[in-house]
């Protein structure tokens, strides 16, 4: 792995006087205002390129691809579905599965219709999905497959608002009878008596500043919140989130939908990806082989979170352990020569000699790395949705991927992003264009952006704390630095303030444990407490390749975790990550949790996007917690009252 060390010893260029507050983006140059609105935009797209492909789907092992024009007609179709259904302009439609071509025609056609579309995560445990149809208040829902009715089925009676649930694969429910159900066909079927004529005033009627989906939080302190987006703040949000000089000027850009489409980073990326930049996105046929489709396609773009990038990081790290003595040799090689070129690009110099020596690494060891992988033609990757350990960034590009930090939420749209090519990591760069970020007096960040949310579904006030006159208020702790570059510290209420007053950032912290290859999750503890400790989650793929190498037997998640052997292995990362921080930064004791966090079950402490609900892991594994200060002398005085 590349410490943090070998990042920062780059060297930074000197501080100006007087500290930076603000940051401008340039100018954003959208299309005229006829075209500011969903359905005039993607029929306007799909005229404009009629014959060539939309997106490709695999199907029974082959790439299946539907032109613009055929496109169009089926967006067209379902709307007319949609408009027998009785969906009327304001409507609410859910739409709850796996990525997949039907989920943007759904999706498409909703807002074509002037009603407002919205997603459930896949991996939604009951009550949560339960709490976001009746927040919105869905009249219509449209779900993938068995699993997902079966998920909402029993929850009908209690929804009165729902009326239809409409199935884009019915194929294992012929034993299903329910008066609301029907499938993708039959609602095709029934928009046969809709004339084309209806279809085109609705699409008409729809203004930019209308609304056009909501987009939910992933609720890490409490019930999720809807973010409403309008028609023109979605376009304009697709104009930023591309405006990046790899993606100009190219012929097709491939790309691989992996991320859930109700999630703004992956709405932003492929639908908005496919009207404003002509992306071309590939679908599997099944969701839990993304990385064969990521191997086959080989995309030219690719958008992925912190976690998949040190996944795929940490398999690739645990392949070269395990591989022969030779592999190995070469690899050490090849990475020396790669970092020490890296850390000359990053300080702002461009050696010859050095660079022809990592060229040839690149040749030799890591082109053929990243062919397994399917990433040996990405010009542009981004990671966005929680912070990016900074050895991961550096250790994506050593290999040769131009990995870039991003930065967004799901009120703000994007606020800024690393623009430069094989960018220095540690920072998440400058504002988008159109935007504007601001420091307040406590450094909290924020933003002034044209694709930004409109206000909170049925939230006037939740609205009103978040967008205020200055700007969205994001709760994030930032800094500019002598660059002029933004970084961010940590979520304001995520601060710990230590027993010693020592105010840490665990943020940072996690970030560092997560760059292991074999940590899945991490959580810093310490508010009110003398020392630092943390709760840790293993990788349990990495963990167990290590254990089978190592002679190790295990039979459960629960037994792999609670080994010995494992806490020693996790004992060494640990202490790498201390290596890194200040005395009291430094993580002085850690437990392993003995079960694997899932977000489908009920209560569970990890929302679906798998970010921690960091007050509820601690009330839940609050016995490792007061096991790691069983010494302490707080303990040791209230031992003596009872």
């Amino acid at each position: 792995m590349v410490h943090i060390e070998d990042v920062s010893s780059a060297p930074a260029m000197p501080r100006e006087s007087g500290e930076a507050r603000r940051l401008h983006g340039p100018r954003l140059d959208l299309p005229d205002a006829s075209l500011l609105t969903i359905p005039a935009l993607l029929f306007h797209v799909g005229r404009e390129r009629a014959g060539q492909v939309a997106l490709r789907v695999k199907r029974r092992g082959l790439y299946r691809e539907t032109t613009w024009t055929e496109l169009a007609d089926q967006v067209t179709r379902v709307g007319h579905g949609l408009i027998a259904l009785g969906v009327q302009s304001g409507d609410r439609v859910a739409i709850l599965g796996d990525p997949s071509p039907e989920w943007l025609l759904a999706d498409f056609a909703v807002q074509c219709l002037g009603a407002i579309s919205y997603g459930l995560y896949p991996t939604s445990a009951r009550d949560e999905a339960e709490f976001v149809l009746r927040h919105a208040g869905a009249s219509v829902l449209i779900a993938e497959d068995q699993e997902h009715v079966d998920k909402v089925l029993p929850m009908l009676d209690r929804l009165p608002g729902l009326r239809r649930l409409v199935v884009i694969d019915d194929s294992n429910m012929f034993g299903y009878r329910h008066a609301a159900l029907l499938s993708l066909r039959e609602l095709i079927e029934l928009g046969n008596g809709v004339s084309e004529e209806v279809f085109v005033r609705r699409r008409a009627a729809v203004r930019p500043d209308d609304p056009a989906t909501i987009v939910y939080t992933s609720g890490t302190s409490a019930h999720p919140k809807g973010a409403l987006y309008t028609h023109r703040a979605l376009i304009a949000l697709g104009h930023q989130f591309h405006g990046f000089a790899e993606l100009d000027g190219a012929g097709e850009i491939r790309s691989v939908v992996h991320l859930p489409l109700n999630h703004l980073y992956e709405r932003a990326n492929t639908p908005q990806g496919m009207l404003v930049k002509g992306i071309v996105p590939h679908f599997s046929d099944e969701a839990e082989r993304f990385l064969e489709t990521l191997y086959e396609v080989a995309p030219q773009h690719h958008a992925s979170v912190p976690r998949y990038w040190s996944k795929f990081g940490s398999r690739v790290i645990v392949g070269i352990d395990n591989s022969s003595a030779f592999k190995r040799a070469a690899y050490r090689i090849a990475m020396r020569v790669g970092q020490a070129y890296r850390r000359r690009c990053w300080s702002g110099s461009r050696p010859v000699l050095l660079g022809a020596l990592y060229a040839l690494a690149r040749l030799v060891v890591f082109e053929r790395m990243l062919k397994k992988l399917g990433l040996h033609r990405v010009r542009l990757a981004l990671s966005s949705g929680a912070p990016l350990p900074e050895e991961v960034q550096a250790l994506w590009q050593i290999w040769g991927v131009n990995l870039k930090n991003l930065y967004g939420q799901t009120e703000s749209g994007v606020v800024s992003a690393q623009f430069d090519q094989f960018p220095r990591p540690g920072s998440v760069g400058l504002p988008y264009p159109g935007n504007a970020v601001a420091l307040a007096p406590d450094d909290e960040i924020i933003c002034v952006s044209p694709g930004s949310f409109s206000g909170y579904w049925q939230d006037a006030a939740a609205s009103a704390e978040m967008r205020r006159a200055d700007g969205i208020r994001t709760g994030d702790v930032g800094t500019i630095d002598g660059r002029g570059v933004l970084k961010i510290v940590d979520r304001k209420k995520d601060i710990v303030i230590t027993a010693g007053g020592k105010n840490v950032s665990p943020g940072r912290i996690e970030t560092l444990l997560k760059s292991s290859p074999y940590i899945s999750e991490a959580s810093v503890v310490g508010e009110g407490r003398k020392y630092l400790t943390a709760l840790v989650e293993i990788d349990i793929g990495t963990v167990s390749e290590w254990a089978r190498a190592n002679g190790i037997a295990y039979s459960t998640y629960r037994s792999l975790a609670t080994h010995a052997s494992v806490y020693r292995l996790l004992s060494c990362e640990v202490e790498q990550a201390n290596a890194a921080l200040g005395r009291v930064e430094q993580v002085k004791a850690f437990r392993i949790l003995d079960r694997e966090l899932d977000p489908e079950v009920e209560g569970e402490a990890v929302t679906a996007t798998r970010k921690i609900k960091r007050a509820l892991l601690q009330q839940q594994f609050a016995h490792l917690i007061e096991q790691m200060y069983a010494d302490d002398e707080e303990r040791r005085i209230a031992d003596q009252l009872h």
